[in-house]
């Protein structure tokens, strides 16, 4: 289990959210497990809903001598198998029917069961009392998959590429922080960090000392992401393969050098369907259970959201719509930092 005291969910990859079985070279067979029991138990039941369980049990029956690190990697809103790869209960589906597209509207009915998890966890924690000292952090892996056969209509717009190429649209992930630690609130944070950074930065907060961790590739960014520094990070390997998909990228600085041979994934591809104004978001985050609990965590009937947040959080890239390569490179360079769409290629200009 990899240091955990628990271990609760698949070993695998694409399980059916529901019978929570996997099929590989014609067999098929259950992959959900409790340590290393496996569960019968689980079968018929949600995954999103299991996970969500599981969590809020960890969370009541903690250890409250220890501090907890609690790892919630849902299964949501990843693609099941290729036979049926959205899945998510009817309820949740049936709010969506504006958005006109089966998978993205499936998709939307999984997202939503999703956010009614984050909901639930963070009302356990505050009746658990733990509010007052936790950090609670909301990431992913990578970007969306526009296409293919787990296509859920993620598109990643404005940025280029998608899920399983080395491009913004596949690397660059959105992620929030909340914690009354935060010296610096209600801010947004552009500094550079690679999800390799979490460890350490968790260890130290738990009072560890990093450097009993030994030669690694994290940083602690506590203190940056806290206090609004500049990050320590300069430079970081996106990936390295030079033999099976032959796509390398490494970014030092603000410049970002791309290897690519494959012109997988390397366009921009707009957002497609039916979507609701984004003028009543902040209406519909005050709605929700999370909100709720902060109220009455902060004391107060109004929570406060920052005018110009989602303005700051924006990524712009200039007026047209489709800037696309017109031929295909081996050798990109971009100054990531004043071209984050990956528009103009440096390396004919910028040899050294």
């Amino acid at each position: 289990m990899r240091g955990f005291d628990s271990f609760y969910g698949f070993y695998s990859g694409e399980e059916d959210y529901y019978s929570h079985t996997v099929t590989y070279e014609n067999h098929t067979g259950l992959d959900f497990w409790l340590n290393t029991e496996p569960l019968w138990s689980a079968s018929g039941k949600y995954s999103t809903t299991l996970y969500t369980e599981r969590a809020k049990y960890l969370i009541a029956n903690r250890n409250k001598s220890k501090p907890l690190f609690l790892m919630l990697s849902h299964q949501a809103v990843h693609g099941a198998q290729a036979y049926q790869p959205f899945q998510a209960p009817q309820e949740n589906i049936d709010k969506f029917p504006y958005i006109g597209e089966e998978n993205r509207t499936i998709f939307a009915g999984m997202l939503d069961s999703l956010d009614k998890s984050v909901g639930e966890v963070f009302q356990t924690l505050s009746d658990a009392g733990m509010l007052d000292n936790v950090v609670v952090v909301f990431g992913s892996d990578n970007g969306g998959a526009p296409f293919g056969a787990h296509a859920s209509r993620s598109f990643n717009w404005p940025l280029r590429g998608a899920k399983g190429a080395l491009w913004e649209g596949g690397t660059k992930s959105a992620a929030f922080i909340w914690s009354p630690l935060l010296k610096r609130r209600r801010t947004v944070s552009k500094q550079l960090m690679h999800i390799t950074d979490w460890l350490p930065t968790f260890y130290s907060l738990g009072g560890g000392d990093v450097a009993n961790l030994g030669e690694i590739d994290g940083m602690d960014m506590w203190r940056p992401l806290s206090l609004g520094l500049r990050s320590p990070r300069v430079e970081m390997l996106y990936n390295y393969d030079a033999w099976i998909l032959n796509a390398t990228a490494v970014r030092r600085y603000q410049y970002k050098l791309i290897l690519d041979g494959t012109g997988l994934f390397n366009q921009r591809y707009p957002v497609r369907g039916g979507r609701r104004p984004y003028n009543d978001l902040d209406q519909l985050a005050a709605q929700s259970q999370v909100a709720n609990a902060l109220r009455r965590f902060y004391k107060t009937k109004r929570l406060y959201f920052p005018k110009d947040w989602r303005k700051k959080a924006t990524l712009t890239c200039g007026k047209k719509k489709t800037e696309n390569f017109s031929g295909k490179d081996s050798v990109y360079l971009f100054d990531v930092e004043k071209d984050p769409c990956e528009l103009n290629n440096l390396a004919s200009s910028h040899r050294e």
